[in-house]
């Protein structure tokens, strides 16, 4: 068997998490490297053990990308999706993964494929009935929205045979800083074949974003099918869709050469931040205490990794 070595590589949520908190990327691809093994340290196998379970807004939103991926698959073999049937089998998903993570007992490695909810492991999550209820009221939302959406009126319209991909595929592309080669690691949620090119769409079951960052990630998103597919920047359009928000709206961007150099010029700059802190990227060598701890008690409180950070703020 080869050896399993954790190589440097880069994509738009590590990015961010960097951002955020230089040690919680640390923890994230450093300090729960091993943490599987048998002789791992006690903090590898804390910090792995944290990695492997998500918080309550990422599980909803796996679940019902989770859920459309399936209806997307049956679609492009020829079959119909009932939207009630599908709507009562993602609650008893959702409601089935909730017991099943109360029930883990607390400070264990979760088993493989099944859901452990951080809020259920730190005494400090503790989190309402009404929050769980409004969380899972919106990814209801979000698959009614789904099946109303302008969105899935387009995919209908183009045909199964326009599905290029189905968010069933981690895919990666190049890029370089300074002769040193990474991959660049993207999941595209639908990419569709159209007369006039490619057609990017991104689920979301938030609120829209004011921030840019989705306008980023569908960026990157377009520079991988321009590198894949081959097609120009101009026969290239992308768009975010808010399920639960506003699902009527199919709002298509058109890339540029100029903004996909942008997007590229963007990896490279925060690569390069990244790698300044790595000692050996090709072997996975950080010290920890070359990524520094957020100064925001907000961002500490989100973190997955906090209850093991000697140095989270008061």
């Amino acid at each position: 068997m080869a050896e399993l070595v954790n190589r440097f590589s880069y994509s738009p949520s590590q990015a961010s998490m960097f951002q955020t908190c230089q040690r919680q990327y640390w923890f994230s691809r450093y300090g729960s490297w091993g943490g599987w093994e048998k002789d791992a340290s006690p903090l590898a196998r804390e910090a792995y053990r944290l990695k492997k379970m998500t918080n309550r807004y990422l599980w909803t939103g796996n679940r019902v990308h989770e859920t459309i991926q399936e209806v997307l698959s049956a679609f492009r073999k020829g079959l119909e999706s009932d939207p009630s049937a599908v709507r009562s089998q993602l609650l008893e998903l959702l409601r089935k993964d909730f017991r099943e993570s109360r029930d883990h007992p607390r400070k264990t490695l979760a088993p493989k494929n099944k859901v452990v909810l951080i809020e259920h492991d730190d005494p400090e999550r503790q989190t309402s009935d009404d929050q769980w209820k409004k969380l899972v009221d919106r990814a209801m939302a979000s698959i009614d929205g789904f099946f109303l959406s302008a969105a899935f009126r387009q995919i209908r319209n183009l045909g199964p045979d326009a599905i290029l991909r189905n968010d069933d595929a981690l895919e990666y592309m190049t890029a370089s800083v300074e002769g040193y080669e990474f991959p660049v690691y993207v999941t595209i949620d639908v990419a569709l074949k159209t007369g006039n090119g490619i057609m990017i769409l991104d689920w979301k079951t938030g609120k829209p974003d004011s921030s840019g960052g989705h306008a980023q990630q569908l960026g990157l998103y377009a520079l991988f099918a321009q590198s894949t597919w081959k097609t120009p920047p101009e026969q290239i359009r992308f768009a975010p869709v808010y399920l639960a928000y506003a699902p009527e709206t199919l709002d298509l961007s058109t890339a540029s050469r100029e903004a996909l150099e942008t997007v590229r010029e963007t990896i490279e700059h925060n690569a390069r931040i990244i790698l300044e802190r790595i000692e050996d990227p090709d072997r996975g060598l950080a010290p920890i205490d070359r990524f520094s701890v957020t100064t925001s008690a907000s961002d500490c409180r989100n973190c997955p990794f906090r209850s093991i950070c000697t140095e989270r703020p008061s």
